[in-house]
């Protein structure tokens, strides 16, 4: 089925809430977890039009007999009527240009308060890339696209993730990709909403009619922990390494919030077991291709 509700909004700008939403209006809406908790989701739809999307850019490399590579927009999405979040963000012009009876809904906040819940929830999950081969490998497929995708043009390296933690650069692309949505969107098409709105505005724009209950508010940054761990370690029948990582993150977010924190054992076998993990990443893969 045809996407009707496209959503150019990056993360941590109340995306969830927005994913909810539509869920209440009746869409069957994909968020970026669809993409991370069902392994039928496959990375490389999303990989290929950013394969082609490169070349095009590339122009003194580019010529009308490269291969473009084959985007299955319909396989991505097929049986969603909405779609929010990364990727969905980052692809929102080729989604669209693809799906042309589609409406976009941009969510915005203040650039400095999405950074710094950007910075607090999302990027310390970037510093686990050196797990990238004990990862599941649908997992490590979807690392690999967040890296090179995430805020249009933050990354240019996808061996460097440094530029995500410099907040001077993400500010600068959230600021780029907001007006970039503005000029590509016709004003028909395109709404620009903050979280704070309510149903109103959304409703309108969708021509329905208003539910009976309040806007969803969802996945704040002191929830996100169990938000984003919890279904990863159920989808992933508990994987150790994803166990270590959510243990380690949930720790960190009790010192940081200064929480009471568990026992002991709760802090050390992870964290051992963690040291272990990046000596192993760092020491043997670079002599024994095994993987």
């Amino acid at each position: 089925m045809p996407l009707e509700v496209i959503g150019a909004g990056c993360s941590r700008t109340g995306t969830y809430s927005l994913h909810t939403a539509l869920d209440i209006l009746g869409y069957r809406t994909h968020h970026g977890f669809s993409l991370v908790t069902d392994p039928k989701q496959d990375p490389n739809v999303w990989r290929n039009s950013f394969k082609n999307k490169i070349q095009e850019n590339e122009k003194e490399e580019y010529n009308s007999n490269t291969e473009k590579q084959i985007v299955d927009w319909d396989k991505a999405y097929g049986d969603y009527q909405a779609a929010v979040d990364w990727p969905t963000c980052s692809f929102y012009k080729e989604l669209a240009d693809f799906y042309p009876e589609s409406k976009v809904v941009l969510t915005v906040r203040s650039a400095e308060s999405w950074f710094t819940s950007v910075e607090q929830t999302i990027l310390p999950i970037a510093r686990w890339r050196f797990i990238h081969h004990w990862l599941p490998h649908h997992i490590s497929l979807i690392q690999d696209l967040w890296c090179l995708t995430f805020v249009n043009g933050a990354v240019t390296d996808p061996e460097d993730e440094s530029p995500l933690f410099d907040r001077k650069n993400m500010i600068q692309c959230y600021n780029a990709h907001i007006k970039q949505v503005k000029e590509t969107i016709p004003s028909e098409r395109l709404l620009i909403m903050s979280m704070e709105e309510g149903w109103e505005p959304l409703c309108k724009f969708l021509g329905k009619p208003i539910p009976n209950v309040p806007f969803p508010v969802t996945n704040s940054r002191l929830a996100f922990t169990n938000f984003f761990w919890d279904p990863m370690r159920q989808s992933y029948h508990d994987r150790p390494v994803i166990r270590i990582a959510s243990s380690i993150m949930k720790v960190r977010d009790m010192i940081t919030s200064k929480k009471k924190l568990p026992d002991s054992n709760y802090i050390i076998t992870p964290t051992r077991t963690a040291v272990v993990v990046y000596i192993l990443s760092k020491v043997l893969i670079r002599h024994f291709n095994f993987f």
